[in-house]
């Protein structure tokens, strides 16, 4: 206890150290998040806030993994580092393009599916041949998505979902990291129940490491994660829960990454199929705004239902 205490609190500690000189050097080269004109009002005030800082945490959460994990023993977790660092990658390729072209639209929707598919390949190919597939059980392995190229479909599918959804519920101050966070900590606890010591080491890391950038995001942002923080903790969520063989307790865990994509597919599809909007915004947190609530009451609301539905994962 006292050393996952220990751990927690480092990742932390220097996920602060790293974030304090990386936003005031963002702020200095003008990096800016440009505000798209979809959403709410209110969030125009918000243009120029700086972006990419989810890079502190990325970076610290890979460090702390590659010092304290032995990857020569354990190499399944230098694929899952990897993947981390690959889904962020991605999101800084975005967000640079974003920023320095001052416009909303970063890479191409199709230009970033096929990046994360290729990572998301990668790692769903290294577990097939390392053989973690055949330890597949439960309601997927019952299901034969043990078999090689049902597992690796899995993964892909699994990976890719989560980012984008992850990426989605990063809309309002605080709102991914609370969120992150509370998935993180709840794979912590399920990991040192099942003896995934090294599960548990990338757990409590990202918990500490994402949960000290509300630091910078909450109530009111100093700045931004960006895609580079998003995608990242997506993938990273998604790749330890397949390391786990967790896969789905994680989609209740991070049931609020789940219902945040579920109201965009939900709305885009009625929509085209009907010509009406089931939601009057999506995702589902800016119908909330629009509403008229105060944005740190509807974070603060979504921060319970996480925490909610991670006991329930917990508990199933």
């Amino acid at each position: 206890m006292i050393n996952s205490l220990a751990l927690f609190f480092s990742a932390a500690a220097v996920s602060l150290l790293l974030t304090f000189p990386l936003i005031r050097l963002l702020r200095f080269l003008r990096l800016g998040q440009p505000v798209r004109d979809d959403v709410p009002a209110g969030h125009q005030a918000k243009a120029g806030t700086p972006t990419m800082g989810g890079l502190g945490f990325v970076v610290t959460l890979a460090a702390f993994c590659l010092i304290l994990i032995d990857l020569d023993l354990k190499p399944v977790y230098l694929a899952l580092i990897l993947l981390t660092l690959g889904y962020a990658g991605i999101g800084l390729a975005d967000d640079l393009i974003k920023v320095l072209g001052q416009r909303n639209l970063g890479l191409t929707f199709w230009q970033k599916i096929v990046l994360q598919t290729l990572a998301a390949g990668a790692f769903a190919g290294y577990l097939t041949f390392s053989g973690v597939n055949l330890g597949l059980s439960g309601w997927l392995g019952r299901l034969g998505f043990a078999a090689p190229f049902l597992y690796q479909l899995l993964v892909v599918f699994f990976v890719v979902g989560f980012a984008n959804a992850a990426n989605l519920t990063d809309g309002l101050d605080g709102l991914l990291c609370g969120t992150a966070a509370i998935a993180f900590l709840c794979l912590a606890f399920l990991a040192a129940r099942s003896g995934f010591s090294e599960c548990s080491i990338y757990a409590l890391t990202g918990a500490g490491a994402v949960g000290a950038f509300l630091y910078f995001n909450f109530p009111k942002a100093q700045a931004f994660m960006g895609d580079v923080g998003s995608l990242a903790l997506g993938a990273g969520l998604a790749g330890l829960a397949i390391v786990m063989q967790r896969e789905l307790r994680l989609v209740v865990i991070g049931g609020v990454f789940v219902i945040e994509a579920l109201s965009v597919i939900i709305q885009v599809t009625w929509f085209k199929l009907f010509k009406r909007r089931v939601f009057p915004m999506t995702p589902l947190h800016h119908t909330f705004e629009l509403l008229v609530i105060r944005e740190p009451v509807v974070v603060i609301g979504f921060w319970l239902l996480g925490l909610l539905l991670g006991v329930l994962g917990l508990w199933l």
